[in-house]
């Protein structure tokens, strides 16, 4: 039944997704936590613990297994002040792009087995980052970026061990697998430049040649990569009391190589395509590139309680760091590819970042567990120049409820239901990494509205 719910979880892990975190990762890895708002990591309810801090493995018994997902249904929309091209000129045509959030599924699945009266181990694959964006052709903000399809999926093997009645620790290690597809639109004209002066053309023919490009259809790059990267993570547990647990978990970076291809599409209605100055046309110069990413995921500290208040309440929360600041920038290498640097660069410059969520979680009866919580989630980005459209971003709030039903002994369901609010986020890029040579470069102004409805289902087995 294992290699069956891990073959069926590892699919549905490739299916699309759209972060709800922030920057681009996922913090709900459980439908109990996303009842809690993420508060509940100290309680280690069930074995999602192995994500959250795999100390908690020791609090469960027999061999215990828990599946689910979280939908997310997106509303969102871009509203653009101004937008020129890296030529100066005013981008025609443009529009918001439309709703550029797509809906997603998030699967979890996670199992544990306890060895003996110290020793539990067990294994959990989850969705840890990605994003699905997509926006309209005529979008105002398509030369900083068009769609991403950002998937992960990662295997964690863990273990906890209990070295005492009142302190344990955990251990995992993660094999994590990345898939990136990327579409980004190019101004036409500043390409035709460029593309003449990696061919060794001098400024002022490639200007000249460039004017027979002004105002014509964009040339749409395609660039995929793909990769796996190692990783681990620790917890300890701290049980003062037996109403009490101080929990304190660690996930590291990984850094990851992700190759692909680049590809362009190119209107074959562009004038003098196949025979314009140097390079044999514009065709020729926008031929299939190899392409090279490098993506470190950030690691997470976290600190979290949970206290037994009386035999139907009790309170947790959770306070986590994050290194978001190892994204400064996404550079995408096309060693063999004639736009000027061979490179295309999203510069982001993000900071670190916190979120903090408090929960509750109220025994109705001897059947129904019931759960509500709140999440503030700061944003990594701090200034609207190094806003992305890939990768649209702000602080946001979590409102959940969630409820379990225990079926029998053995078997229960849980239910959760979420309000994520993300403040307005403002854009304001002017970039020039596809002219650096002539000093115009693009300009982009807008701003992001966003909110998402999250549902979550989930499956306790316990053996």
């Amino acid at each position: 039944m294992m290699r069956m719910s891990l073959t069926l979880l590892t699919t549905a892990g490739m299916t699309m997704q759209t972060a709800h975190a922030a920057g681009y990762q996922f913090d709900v890895q459980g439908v109990k936590a996303q009842g809690s708002a993420n508060a509940n990591a100290a309680e280690a309810a069930d074995p999602s613990t192995i994500f959250y801090n795999p100390a908690g493995l020791t609090l469960l018994d027999g061999t215990q297994m828990v599946m689910g997902a979280t939908a997310v249904v997106p509303h969102s929309t871009f509203h653009y002040d101004s937008v020129t091209t890296a030529t100066g000129q005013e981008a025609s045509p443009v529009d918001g792009g439309g709703s550029y959030a797509k809906e997603a599924a998030i699967p979890h699945g996670y199992i544990s087995h306890k060895l003996n009266e110290d020793l539990t181990v067990g294994v959990g694959v989850f969705v840890p980052f990605g994003a699905k964006i997509s926006y309209d052709d005529q979008f105002a903000g398509r030369y900083y970026g068009e769609s991403i399809d950002f998937k992960s999926l990662a295997i964690n093997p863990s273990l906890g061990y209990r070295l005492n009645e009142r302190h344990s620790i955990g251990l995992g290690v993660s094999a994590q697998y990345l898939d990136v597809k990327l579409d980004n639109s190019l101004e036409t004209s500043s390409i035709a430049y460029g593309s003449c002066l990696a061919g060794g053309g001098t400024s002022a023919l490639c200007s000249a040649a460039a004017m027979g490009y002004t105002g014509q259809p964009d040339i749409r790059a395609h660039i995929t990569g793909t990769d796996w990267g190692y990783g681990y993570n620790l917890g300890y547990l701290y049980t003062p009391s037996a109403d009490t647990r101080i929990g304190l978990a660690y996930r590291s970076h990984i850094a990851q190589k992700l190759e692909g291809r680049a590809s362009y599409r190119v209107s074959s209605t562009l004038p003098g395509g196949s025979s314009s100055p140097l390079n044999g046309g514009i065709y020729t110069a926008m031929a299939d590139s190899d392409s090279t990413t490098y993506v470190t995921t950030p690691e997470t500290i976290s600190l979290n309680a949970y206290h037994q208040l009386s035999a139907q309440w009790a309170i947790m929360g959770d306070v986590t760091w994050n290194r978001q600041s190892r994204m400064q920038q996404i550079q995408i290498n096309m060693p063999t590819a004639q736009i000027p640097e061979r490179k295309i660069t999203y510069k982001t410059a993000w900071h670190n970042s916190w979120r903090a969520s408090v929960g509750a979680r109220y025994q109705f009866d001897s059947q129904w567990t019931l759960r509500a919580g709140y999440m503030y989630d700061q944003t990594p980005v701090t200034d609207a120049s190094y806003a992305l459209t890939v990768l649209p971003d702000a602080s946001r709030q979590l409102f959940s409820v969630g409820a379990s039903y225990r079926i029998d002994a053995r078997n229960s369901i849980d239910l959760a239901y979420s309000y994520l609010k993300l403040h307005s986020a403002t854009v304001n890029r002017s970039d020039d990494d596809y002219d650096s040579s002539n000093g115009t470069p693009g300009t982009l102004q807008g701003s992001y509205h966003t909110h998402m409805n999250l549902f979550g289902l989930g499956y306790v087995h316990q053996f």
